[in-house]
């Protein structure tokens, strides 16, 4: 039987044996060559504050009290999961795709996948480690974008993860003047390098937001993107950004709001907040009709396809299917060993 990842539990992921499935109009069976899966956000359901004794009304968009937590189903796939591989069966209707085509998309972390035909690319010359960043790219182009990011500006990005890795990778391509990587772990200080951020600091051995000020001449960030999802960060994130800037709360913050000031910097440089397209549910970008979730998925994948968008060094480690477990337990005990990681077939 073919052998997927899943979460059998919070906090708890095994590989376990699946069966196939029919395959129904429109569907195309994908034998997996990589694939992977986003950690931060896997790690926030798993922990769940914001849903204990709350739904969201998906219709109204406002949480409404519950009488009990609603249980997850386990075991499940995981979030934010990206694929390429090979196309081995077509369903009835399919018309885009043929047998041996070799595509990218919407994937779980298994060796085979059913796809939807209309939510896949072709490959083609896109490096395949490259192309798994879609999905953070996607959330890292509107977290640019919607933040103002303008040429000549100087951006700071709070926590670099994939996602914030690629708003470094993208600020710089906006032609920002000055980019601030901000990060405690030096494997993705040093990735961030790479990718073009000027400065890479660690916030526990600095204060950021008087470094970054310092950095600009007592100036601050026009444009600061929090993506640690960490109240403290965000806290750094404020501290970092100039009179009248923007904070772009990327990340998904857990449970009550603690550590962060919003007397202070925040009241006083009368800062602007926003959380962009991307980050949770049933929210169109800023600039619709304009611009779609269509328009930016192709606009991504023609950007990687010209070889303007690259991100090397994001997808690290690059394991087993039978090695996928430790590297779990690597994000809990050693996380300086992982960045946003993949599994090869």
């Amino acid at each position: 039987m073919p052998r997927r990842l899943a979460v059998v539990a919070p906090f708890a992921v095994e590989v376990l044996d699946y069966e196939e499935p029919p395959l129904q109009p429109h569907q195309v069976r994908i034998k997996t060559e990589l694939a992977s899966a986003k950690h931060g956000t896997n790690i926030g359901m798993f922990e769940g504050k914001n849903f204990e004794g709350f739904a969201f009304d998906p219709e109204w968009h406002i949480f409404r009290p519950q009488p009990a937590t609603a249980t997850q189903p386990y075991p499940r796939g995981m979030y934010g999961a990206m694929g390429v591989g090979v196309v081995t069966e077509v369903g009835p209707e399919v018309s885009r795709w043929q047998v041996g085509d070799r595509v990218f998309g919407d994937m779980d972390v298994r060796e085979t996948n059913v796809c939807r035909e209309d939510r896949l690319w072709a490959l083609g010359t896109i490096d395949p480690e490259l192309a798994l960043l879609l999905e953070p790219g996607y959330v890292a182009f509107h977290s640019v974008r919607e933040s103002n990011v303008r040429f000549g500006d100087s951006v700071a990005v709070v926590g670099l993860g994939a996602i914030g890795l690629l708003a470094v990778r993208m600020a710089r391509l906006s032609g920002a003047e000055n980019v601030f990587a901000i990060d405690p772990l030096p494997i993705r200080r040093d990735c961030a390098r790479k990718l073009g951020a000027d400065e890479a600091l660690d916030p526990t051995t600095c204060d950021v937001g008087m470094r970054v000020h310092e950095l600009t001449g007592g100036q601050g960030a026009d444009v600061t993107i929090e993506v640690a999802g960490k109240y403290q960060a965000l806290q750094d994130a404020i501290r970092c950004t100039r009179v009248g800037g923007t904070v772009c709360m990327t990340g998904f913050y857990q449970g009550e709001a603690h550590s962060v000031w919003f007397g202070r910097e925040a009241h006083h440089n009368r800062l602007t907040f926003i959380i962009p397209h991307g980050c949770g549910w049933a929210n169109l970008p800023r600039d619709y009709p304009r611009w779609t979730q269509e328009r930016a998925n192709e606009a991504l994948v023609s950007l990687m396809r010209k070889g303007v968008l690259t991100a090397p060094g994001i997808l690290h480690p690059v394991v087993s299917l039978e090695e996928a477990p430790e590297v779990w337990r690597w994000i809990a005990q050693e996380p300086n060993k992982v960045i946003k990681f993949a599994v090869r077939f």
